[in-house]
């Protein structure tokens, strides 16, 4: 399962991309526009300090006007792919964008539906938002089970991204699943690295064992 950082928190981006698990950034318009910066400055950071993809949404809602934004977007790097909201517009976009050589990430969904509409038009990523999904109708891993079944018999190239999760187990649940990628929150990263009262209790006793030895504590090997 690819992993993605849905945040503009530089220094964790790093982080991700130095450990070698990082496939790209996702970015949106309300992230953006959080930023201090201009839009593209950020995006243009975002590529340099990771190798991966960099997914940028279209704000315009008519079909020619889409179009135009996203080509516009990606003219700034060969890894920017655009993303799409799965409705309307949004999805008479994709192909036209894919057929140009745009890469396009379907965005803001809440039914298989969609998912499904989406890889048949062809865009390479699909991603539902799981705990907006969850909020609403209580079964956001029936819906992503459902749709991961679908795309798998069909031998579709278009990956599931889990969006807008808000803890550990949601990210357990999509690996659990199958899905193709994930995009993380800051603070969701942070918890996948993050320990608990047993794992501590686990390394006290080693930690106490070890120096309670002589031969051990004195050991140069462990120096």
């Amino acid at each position: 399962m690819q992993l993605w950082m849905d945040t503009i928190d530089f220094e964790l981006i790093l982080d991700a991309a130095r450990l070698g698990i990082l496939a790209g950034v996702t970015t949106n318009p309300k992230i953006l526009a959080g930023s201090d910066n201009e839009p593209e400055s950020v995006i243009r950071k975002l590529l340099d300090i990771q190798t991966g993809m960099v997914a940028v949404q279209t704000t315009e809602t008519e079909l020619s006007s889409i179009v135009k934004q996203a080509c516009q977007i990606a003219k700034i790097s060969k890894r920017i792919i655009i993303k799409i909201p799965a409705i309307n517009d949004g999805f008479r976009a994709i192909p036209i964008l894919e057929k140009e050589g745009v890469r396009t990430l379907a965005t803001t969904i809440y039914e298989t539906r969609q998912i499904v509409f989406a890889s048949t038009l062809g865009a390479m990523y699909a991603a539902p938002y799981l705990n907006k999904i969850e909020s609403t109708t209580g079964n956001s891993f029936g819906v992503l089970s459902e749709a991961q079944n679908i795309l798998s018999r069909d031998q579709s190239k278009t990956k599931i991204m889990g969006a807008a999760i808000v803890n550990a187990q949601q990210f357990s649940s999509c690996a659990k699943i199958g899905i193709g990628a994930i995009t993380l929150p800051a603070h969701v990263y942070k918890e996948l690295f993050a320990s608990n009262e047993h794992m501590e209790s686990s390394l006290s006793v080693f930690d106490a064992a070890w120096t309670s030895n002589d031969r051990t504590s004195r050991s140069s090997l462990f120096k």
